[in-house]
């Protein structure tokens, strides 16, 4: 956790009208100061017809994330891709595409960047390419010219730019002569809030601040049900904060912030401010929350949602009012940007979905100087979006995920104690216990061992214990329905176990029961399907049937294994084409000496044991 404040001279300077140069929030012209770097409507429409002589990059959405970014002003306002690594110690997006899709670009070429369904973005001014090692992707040097923001139809409401921000904050009294500098303080949430998190709130705001909870989203898919489920344990969160104290909560009532020691004069805490109305001047609604929740496209870190031993750290920070204004242009002739560390790149989908970014395990000691500059990042981001001070990472006392995840595996209650109830409650309803999650029970093995016949046999003994839809996806049938016309290369073998995980990750995602019962003979795929399922929300039992070689050819039952002796089906599994024994299995079982029966009750034995099924 880190705690940051900063001096400010003038945090509640608002900008003077001037000449147009970006488009607003809304389409129509900003101020000369405005933040928001994105060319007029008309500069746009002419872009969009250039752009048809243009080569095109479609963006990952964490790419488009980066790119969100630099076109909200959040490193400068004249946003670009450098050459640099760091400005002043804080990274910065670049963008790199694989060498085999950078034929047509070379300097002095204007590139239109996507998103994913064609709409264009930005317009890219390439300088130069950076050379990289034979393989790497190359790293792209240039200028920004900005269209519009990337569409978000999820939580509109709460995706704030720097500018809105700063509105927002002065609309709603946070900000002003009336409060005095350090008033909006930032709270970076990467994984969930819970109770710890809420008395820290609460001791910010008996000092006098107003917390504005930043909760980084970039590259979130709309369509993902964790994601969704995140925002509104996040939102349940700020309702606990809203909630009268209760006895649980009364060891966190005097909590200290490291902030109190940088606050020039700060002689002691200031009381709880009289209640105020929230209110924009003008508005006739009241804000759901005292507190202000704002959806950022920075990109969540799993090392800044984990919980860490008792620490914190203070660093001043530039002044809010102009904390955009980097350095002047570097070599490259453009506003210096820098470069991502190594672990923002491995935060695509960071967290385990099944509990919206709850936090992990402890970092390795080498993830230290990655820790360091991502704290600098938010501790920049918090600055420029107008807020004078920033908490990073969990409270003291937040559960990790492992702890949720038993709890709620298990179908235990949450303790109020680490979890407000409202956050718990969101959790439960979205996560149930294993016995009424959805399951995929994937048999893997060499042809004649036993697995299709094992897999019907269990989906018999399920449906017998009622309590769990089940779908059976034997592998001969996936061929002659989901995979018909892929033949048995590799490439054809691997698309064809894909396609079985693909249908058995939307039953699971869906709460049912998938029993599949492919070949499966590589490790890398079967891996794939494991995490499939569970990025669907549901678990992934494997069952390797290690029936021996020579007894699964003796059974020959449609005589492939003597075809592929006669050479006539070639790269037959198990005979001219290798199976990978898992290493991973959950249950291991060998039908030469068991008999189905017998194998089948192992099964449903680890079932029950892993919670997955009811104790009889």
């Amino acid at each position: 956790m880190s705690a940051t404040s900063h001096p400010d001279p003038d945090p509640h300077h608002v900008p003077e009208p001037g000449p147009a140069r970006a488009a607003g929030p809304t389409g129509g012209p900003a101020t000369a100061d405005s933040l928001l770097a994105l060319v007029t409507p008309e500069r746009a429409a002419e872009l969009v017809t250039a752009s048809l002589d243009w080569p095109s990059l479609t963006l990952t959405p964490l790419q488009l994330a980066e790119l969100e970014l630099l076109l909200v002003g959040a490193f400068g306002p004249n946003p670009g891709y450098p050459a640099e690594q760091e400005v002043a110690g804080v990274p910065v997006p670049t963008l790199a595409v694989p060498a085999a899709e950078t034929d047509p670009l070379a300097a002095g070429v204007t590139v239109a960047l996507r998103d994913l369904e064609g709409v264009m973005i930005a317009a890219l001014h390439l300088r130069t390419l950076l050379p990289s090692p034979a393989g790497s992707p190359v790293r792209l040097v240039g200028t920004l010219e900005g269209l519009r923001l990337p569409h978000h139809p999820d939580h509109p409401a709460l995706r704030l730019t720097p500018d809105q921000l700063r509105a927002e904050l002065r609309a709603r009294g946070w900000t002003g002569p009336q409060v005095g500098a350090g008033a909006a303080w930032a709270v970076w949430a990467d994984g969930l809030l819970h109770t710890a998190d809420v008395g820290r709130i609460r001791a910010l705001t008996r000092q006098g601040k107003r917390c504005v909870v930043l909760a980084p989203v970039g590259g979130a898919d709309p369509a993902d049900a964790g994601h969704h489920l995140r925002v509104r344990c996040l939102q349940a969160a700020l309702d606990a904060v809203d909630a009268p104290l209760r006895p649980s909560e009364a060891t966190l009532a005097s909590e200290a912030v490291a902030s109190d020691a940088l606050a020039a004069g700060a002689a002691g805490r200031r009381h709880e401010p009289a209640p105020d109305p929230y209110r924009r001047p003008g508005a006739d609604h009241q804000p759901r929350h005292r507190s202000l929740l704002v959806l950022v496209p920075a990109i969540p870190s799993p090392l800044l949602a984990t919980p860490r031993e008792p620490g914190m750290s203070a660093t001043v920070l530039p002044p809010a009012g102009g904390a955009h204004r980097l350095p002047p242009p570097g070599p490259a002739g453009i506003e210096p940007a820098g470069i991502e560390p190594a672990s923002l790149s491995r935060a695509g989908i960071p967290f385990e979905t099944d509990l919206g970014a709850a936090g992990g395990e402890p970092p390795p000691n080498g993830d230290t100087e990655d820790l360091a500059r991502l704290n600098a990042q938010r501790a920049h981001l918090a600055s420029n979006y107008g807020l004078s001070g920033s908490l990073i990472g969990p409270a003291i006392g937040a559960p990790g995920r492992q702890e949720l995840a038993s709890l709620l595996e298990a179908g235990g209650p949450i303790p109020a104690e680490l979890t407000p109830p409202a956050v718990a409650a969101e959790l439960a309803q979205a996560i149930p216990p294993r016995s009424q999650r959805g399951l995929t029970i994937f048999f893997t093995g060499l042809s004649g061992s036993g697995k299709s016949t094992l897999a019907g046999l269990l989906v018999c003994r399920l449906l017998e214990q009622g309590g769990r839809r089940v779908t059976l996806l034997d592998g001969d049938v996936v061929r002659t329905q989901l995979s018909q016309g892929l033949g048995f290369s590799r490439a054809d073998r691997d698309t064809n176990v894909r396609r079985i995980g693909f249908v058995a990750a939307a039953v699971a995602g869906a709460g049912g029961t998938a029993v599949c019962a492919p070949i499966a003979p590589y490790a890398a795929v079967r891996a794939q399907v494991r995490e499939m399922v569970r990025a669907a929300g549901g678990g992934f039992v494997l069952v390797h049937v290690a029936t021996p070689l020579e007894v699964c050819e003796a059974r020959d039952r449609k005589g492939l294994y003597a075809k592929a002796r006669a050479g006539v089906i070639p790269a037959f599994t198990g005979v001219s084409d290798p199976y990978e024994q898992p290493t991973d299995a959950d249950v291991t079982v060998n039908t030469a000496e068991l008999s189905g029966d017998e194998a089948v009750d192992r099964v449903l034995d680890h079932l029950r044991v892993a919670g997955w099924i009811a104790l009889m």
